[in-house]
């Protein structure tokens, strides 16, 4: 029997994200950013909408962005929105995309972001939004077919460990800042301020320089916060967005305010999730997955405190 997994299309041979517009698809594997840009690139539910939401408040000098059509504004998503000849309201145009970088295709006179979270709680959050977005056709999947589909990386988005191998070999280049979801959290603060001197010291001595400002920013910046401001219209109200949402509803447990069109991108923003979702075995699965990557998954480095934990509850 064929495993049951969230929906997705195949474009070209490839299987993507269901609500994905084909042709605006093709033409955005062609996007090449220009100087001055900042591309933010993530594997989904790895923290691609806080990150940005840091980087609109500090070019904002942490005006409130206060919702998610505000939100879009400012920064324009690769493969879902139109890019060609877009001008932004800030000084620096800023995207974001989930396909993985390269070289090859990387402008030396732009500037890119890429955050990475741990397999573990990016597999939980994923398994979250594939259970509560009605195009995923999965709201009613378990958290076992959903990681066997991630281990496989056959649900639209490709491999999560491919993707991060991809950012994490990339970190030494000089326009290149690569973020921890885990770092981020533990210390908002240092990053921010990390982001704001990436972006321009300008931006950096601005922030640093004034207190308030950055009290100001990590007040906006928290999930609590988050929650509310950063809602999905899933039926596309937004005509920026293009993208094959007009018939994805949400269920009531994901509904915002009992809006089956409105969905929180922001669940909780709590490393360590996973521990009330993977079973012992259901570790041992991701651990042989990591195994088996060897050399490709030297990036797990930065979760070796993780993964220790992970391997000792792994045995129970």
């Amino acid at each position: 029997m064929t495993p049951r997994k969230p929906y997705c299309q195949i474009i070209d041979g490839v299987p993507r994200c269901p609500g994905l517009e084909p042709e605006l698809f093709r033409e955005s594997l062609k996007f090449r950013a220009k100087r001055g840009d900042l591309i933010q690139c993530t594997y989904p539910k790895a923290g691609t909408h806080w990150v940005m939401y840091i980087i609109e408040l500090i070019l904002k000098a942490g005006e409130p962005v206060p919702n998610h059509a505000e939100f879009i504004r400012y920064v324009r998503f690769i493969g879902r929105m139109e890019t060609e000849g877009w001008e932004s309201p800030l000084p620096i145009r800023l995207f974001t995309t989930h396909e993985p970088l390269t070289k090859d295709t990387m402008n030396p006179e732009a500037k890119y972001v890429y955050v990475a979270r741990n397999p573990w709680d990016t597999c939980v959050s994923f398994y979250h939004m594939a259970t509560s977005l009605s195009m995923f056709k999965f709201h009613d999947g378990t958290f076992d077919e959903f990681l066997d589909a991630f281990l496989r990386g056959d649900f639209g988005y490709g491999d999560y460990f491919d993707h991060v191998a991809s950012g994490y070999a990339l970190r030494n280049e000089p326009n290149f800042l690569f973020l921890t979801y885990e770092d981020l959290k533990k210390n908002t603060r240092k990053v921010a301020v990390e982001l704001a001197y990436f972006l321009g010291d300008q931006y950096g001595k601005r922030l640093e320089g004034d207190e308030d400002l950055l009290r100001t920013l990590l007040e906006r910046t928290t999930a609590e916060y988050m929650k509310n401001v950063l809602v999905l219209d899933v039926q596309g109200a937004d005509p920026a967005w293009k993208t094959r949402r007009t018939e994805t509803t949400v269920p009531d447990k994901s509904a915002y305010e009992g809006d089956h069109s409105k969905y929180r991108l922001v669940r909780n923003g709590k490393p360590g999730d996973w521990k009330s979702y993977f079973s012992p075995e259901q570790l041992r699965r991701l651990e042989a997955k990591i195994r088996e990557r060897g050399r490709g998954a030297q990036f797990m480095e930065l979760w070796k405190d993780i993964r220790e934990e992970t391997i000792a509850a792994s045995l129970g």
